[in-house]
């Protein structure tokens, strides 16, 4: 299988790991939405929510394809704004730093201080993900 594609595998299972850790704690998954405002919303409603589990997987999916494939930096795109805004009426960018300490302390700052879900979460996006199928593996795709 091509480098491409299964790198491309590996963050879709990390992505799901962030989900489901996220799913797991009521708590959690009610701290990580908040409502998009003019300009990044989506016109069709009236009301649109990002999550920061979605800005979350958005920027492991950009950084880990990054990491791999240097030069792709400037052509992944996604839906979300990784800006958040604390209760403190701080403005936050949302980016994976070099260690799960650093990424947690950034969430920190997100979550309004909340060292608990903020550790959980760096724990999973920093998590190494290994996807091996053996039918996959057995597949010649070039890319």
């Amino acid at each position: 299988m091509s480098d491409i594609l299964r790198e491309l595998l590996c963050v879709s299972e990390k992505a799901a790991n962030i989900a489901r850790a996220c799913r797991q704690q009521e708590a959690l998954f009610q701290l990580l939405i908040e409502e998009k405002k003019e300009g990044e919303k989506n016109k069709k409603f009236a009301v649109d929510f990002k999550t920061l589990a979605d800005v979350l997987v958005q920027e492991v999916i950009k950084q880990n394809m990054e990491n791999k494939f240097p030069g792709l930096e400037k052509n992944i795109f996604g839906e979300e704004s990784n800006e958040f805004t604390n209760d403190w009426g701080e403005k936050i960018t949302l980016r994976l730093c070099s260690t799960e300490e650093e990424t947690a302390e950034l969430l920190s700052k997100v979550l309004n201080g909340n060292k608990v879900a903020s550790e959980a979460l760096a724990r999973v996006v920093h998590q190494d993900v290994a996807f091996t199928d053996p039918t996959l593996d057995s597949t010649e795709i070039n890319v």
